[in-house]
């Protein structure tokens, strides 16, 4: 399937996909490189399946981060915010926003398209 991820924002707003969090997330950095100690300790206590008090404060230091790192650079922080909370039906409104920070990230379209459909 080729195209545009732009195309999914539609295909969730019609009912046709009903993409996860979690799912859509973790198949996204699968694409990203883990540059710091940060997004290696997330998505490790993520793969790890750690609790959710231990997420929740892995969320927090994401959270810090994100307010120490300037807008265009922020995607794959938010990305991670996906793996720190609980899993949840991803509507067009999120999509739109998750599109754009793996595209910041340099994922491909086709990447994006995939790991939301799998």
């Amino acid at each position: 399937m080729a195209g545009d991820a732009d195309s999914l924002i539609r295909a969730i707003d019609e009912g046709g996909i009903s993409p996860m969090t979690h799912i859509v997330t973790r198949n996204l950095y699968r694409h990203i490189s883990l540059s710091d100690d940060l997004q290696k300790k997330v998505v490790a206590a993520f793969d790890d399946c750690s609790q959710p008090h231990d997420m929740a404060a892995l969320e927090a230091a994401v959270w810090a981060e994100i307010g120490k790192t300037s807008v265009e650079n922020q995607g794959g922080l938010r990305l991670l915010i996906g793996l720190t909370r609980p899993n949840e039906i991803i509507d067009w409104y999120l999509a739109e926003f998750m599109i754009l920070w793996a595209r910041q990230e340099g994922v491909t379209e086709q990447h994006i398209i995939d790991s939301f459909h799998d």
